[in-house]
């Protein structure tokens, strides 16, 4: 058999230490000694206790929570024209938009159709935002409200209406003092 020998145009890689004997073991040291430093120094910092429900966790600017329908300012109408690029665009496919024509009696949205059933299933969503992205008429956003627990499952399919309310103001268990 004949020696291998490269040719000039490859290039022969360095590869690192061999692992185990004494160079493994002052790695393996020096690894634990950098993470009991990371843990001492959060001990130190001493805990930090939030009062849940009258201290709320602050959240990023770029959070995404619970979804909401939009008006226009000045004529009261919705912005939702009934498109269903939201639904087209949500992978979790939890997003059911029923279009019906807009009438001169009876005008819902500014343009010619309306949704006439716009429904969110927040047990599927992933609050992936893609929803918000696809809108082209900014009539659907996503919040920073983050308490969307219930106790029924049907409570937590969101319609129409209730995406189109401002959301309610928490109010807190106790009262200052007790």
């Amino acid at each position: 058999m004949t020696p291998y020998n490269p040719s000039p145009d490859i290039i022969e890689v360095q590869r690192g230490p061999n692992p185990g004997g004494l160079g493994g073991a002052y790695r393996t040291f020096g690894a634990t000694l950098r993470g009991l430093k990371t843990t001492l120094g959060r001990v130190v910092e001493g805990p930090v206790t939030l009062e849940y429900p009258e201290q709320k966790t602050p959240v990023y600017p770029r959070f995404r929570g619970k979804h909401k329908l939009h008006r226009f300012e000045d004529t009261g109408l919705e912005k939702c024209v009934g498109c269903s690029l939201c639904a087209a665009a949500c992978p979790a496919e939890c997003i059911r938009v029923v279009a019906a024509e807009n009438t001169p009696d009876h005008q819902v949205s500014a343009g010619e159709r309306y949704a006439a059933v716009y429904e969110i299933n927040m047990l599927r969503c992933i609050f992936c935002g893609y929803c918000e992205l696809a809108c082209p008429f900014d009539a659907i956003t996503m919040g920073n409200d983050y308490e969307l627990s219930d106790y029924t499952r049907s409570d937590l399919i969101f319609t129409k209406e209730m995406l189109l309310a401002d959301h309610p103001e928490r109010t807190p268990l106790r009262r200052e003092g007790e």
